[in-house]
């Protein structure tokens, strides 16, 4: 069938074909001539697609690379590279259909030969007890045809640029090495993979911690990117405060579809060299606070920024003596001031967010400390509203519910926790 997917747990459809090297004479033109149809060459490139598929299924190398342009170094090395990549993955769905439309506006240079089909191709991949639901990317190869058999040439523009769209992995970019323990599944790189089973034990101590304190259930699993590569940090979008550079950790959701409003698959960390540097306890405690977001998932959707820092950020800290859980400096000096009012969403990653996570703390802390910590989740419950959220305008009628005061009153009592604590 020429729009046949194949499924990773699948053998192709005709083992012959899976190994066919040669030209493929039943889809030259009348008379043996060398050019092909359109139709033609989506067959041979599902083929082809179908054909890597089983390579990755079988760890056969060979085969993955058997119709890619041994001539060129560059893309023998990137095509290597994926494969072993994809190899280390715990896959349960990995696919190709080559659709009718084709990559358009695209430069075509000679060397990629007279008869180039640029075909878009839906990929879809899942990770296995990871992702909920199969994650689905628009993805293109060059194809070129020579007397009737068709060839990967290149899996980039002319210019360079990836035939790709929405949010790429890791082990689209780099070099990956996978590591595998309960739960966790860790994504490093060549300048981070010294510092896998420290950041595997901080992952799986996190979760087990993260479990005694929360008063529902979660899936109990996560994967976890610690990458230095440049290439991979850059294909950040959307990142809080705008920059990686102030963040040791970060969670973000890995869509299903392309388009960000298409079904969560999974939500994932990001954990930068910075925090593991950084060691023990701060490790532990980011390790934490970001696993309490990818816990709590959709629970605190629509709450103001500060409950769900503030959670996250009470939660990190919860395991750390309270003498030994450090503050900035800076939220000290902030707190004896006039304190207005909590964080405000829209700002809260501005240059002030060393305060606006302080204080977000404190005011969780102070919570959990004069009522107990259920009416932390509460709060939560209360601010989620039954996933309409609740504004900042229309917080203080949630917090008088919850309290009986407001969020003036709330901020003025977290600040003098800073000062009992801290001063």
């Amino acid at each position: 069938m020429a729009t046949s997917v194949a499924a990773l747990g699948l053998l192709c459809g005709a083992l012959a074909a899976c190994n066919d090297d040669g030209p493929d004479q039943s889809l030259l033109g009348k008379g043996g001539e060398s050019r092909v149809t359109a139709v033609q060459a989506k067959v041979q490139e599902q083929r082809i697609l179908d054909q890597r598929v089983q390579a990755v299924r079988t760890h056969d190398l060979s085969l993955f690379l058997r119709r890619v342009d041994h001539s060129d170094p560059q893309l023998m090395a990137r095509q290597r590279r994926y494969y072993r990549n994809l190899v280390q993955l715990p896959l349960s769905r990995l696919s190709y259909q080559v659709t009718d439309r084709q990559w358009e506006g695209l430069a075509v240079p000679d060397r990629w030969g007279s008869q180039v089909q640029i075909p878009r191709i839906r990929f879809v991949s899942q990770l296995a007890t990871f992702d909920a639901v199969p994650v689905t990317r628009t993805v293109g190869y060059v194809f070129s045809f020579k007397h009737g058999r068709g060839t990967i040439v290149s899996d980039r523009t002319a210019t360079g640029k990836a035939l790709f769209e929405g949010a790429q992995a890791p082990w689209d970019l780099t070099a990956i090495t996978v590591r595998k323990a309960p739960g966790v599944l860790g994504i490093f790189d060549r300048r981070t993979r010294v510092s896998a089973a420290q950041v595997m034990q901080a992952v799986s101590t996190g979760i087990t911690q993260l479990d005694r304190a929360l008063p529902f259930t979660w899936s109990d699993r996560v994967v976890v990117y610690n990458i230095q590569n440049a290439g991979v940090l850059g294909s950040f979008t959307d990142v809080p405060g705008g920059s990686l550079d102030h963040l040791g950790a970060l969670t973000f959701p890995t869509y299903a579809g392309a388009e960000g409003h298409s079904q969560v698959a999974s939500t994932r960390m990001l954990l930068l060299p910075s925090s593991i540097r950084a060691g023990q306890p701060f490790l532990g405690r980011i390790t934490r606070h970001e696993l309490s977001h990818v816990a709590i998932g959709p629970r605190d959707d629509g709450a103001p920024a500060w409950v769900s820092e503030g959670v996250a950020e009470y939660l990190g800290a919860r395991e750390i003596p309270v003498r030994s859980r450090i503050i900035p400096t800076a939220a000290l000096g902030r707190a004896g001031t006039d304190v207005r009012g909590m964080p405000v969403s829209r700002t809260f990653n501005n240059n002030d967010q060393e305060w606006h996570y302080a204080l977000s703390w404190m005011a969780c802390d102070y919570i959990a400390a004069t009522y107990g910590e259920s009416r932390i989740w509460e709060l939560v419950d209360a601010m989620h509203n039954g996933g309409e959220g609740t504004s900042d305008q229309d917080q203080d009628r949630v917090l008088e519910q919850v309290l009986g005061y407001d969020s003036h009153e709330l901020a003025r009592r977290a600040a003098a926790r800073i000062r009992n604590i801290y001063g």
